[in-house]
């Protein structure tokens, strides 16, 4: 390092939080594995930056890493946390033992989202840590570089649907396609 300035000093995360969301999942889950939203992932997302999931819709862990990754969903998050550790609550803590295991040791995080919490932090380097070792996934360079996708799901009533998804724009026309 030539130079750097506040590398270690506390920092509010955001949605660069997302980063180690995605790579825990993509680390230990079948992006295959099909994932049914609960209630509880898509509430209180009103003025955040969502993917446009609903209650009730089954979609794959593939899937919700580009709602993730590319439009910053935060629903997505929940979703994924829930589907990996049964609640955001106990992601957390996974995120927690995993960003230590990779030496960011000035972290704490409380949701998979990044959404502000005093108790939610983290420093240049830690992130710098983290993303060193998401980029070594060849699943997640080739999710972070996707421009747009067409992302398939089947919605709570079992219709087929899907949402256009383009890098920080999310196009929202979900059409329904009965079967």
């Amino acid at each position: 390092v030539l130079y750097s300035q506040n590398l270690f000093g506390k920092l509010y995360p955001a949605s660069t939080t997302k980063i180690l969301t995605a790579y825990i999942i993509i680390k230990y889950c079948d992006l295959n594995d099909m994932v049914t939203v609960s209630s509880d992932a898509v509430a209180n997302m009103a003025g955040s930056s969502v993917c446009g999931i609903n209650a009730g819709d089954q979609i794959s862990v593939q899937n919700l890493l580009y709602g993730l990754m590319l439009v910053s969903g935060n629903d997505a998050a929940n979703a994924l946390a829930e589907y990996y550790s049964g609640s955001i609550e106990e992601f957390a803590k996974v995120m927690n033992e995993e960003a230590g295991a990779l030496g960011a040791t000035n972290s704490h995080f409380v949701n998979a989202n990044g959404l502000p919490d005093d108790e939610h932090y983290t420093t240049v380097y830690d992130m710098y840590l983290i993303f060193q070792e998401a980029i070594k996934s060849q699943a997640f360079v080739d999710i972070i570089k996707t421009k747009s996708i067409d992302v398939t799901f089947q919605d709570a009533n079992g219709n087929d649907a899907f949402i256009i998804v383009f890098l920080g724009v999310l196009v929202s026309i979900i059409l329904l396609i009965s079967k």
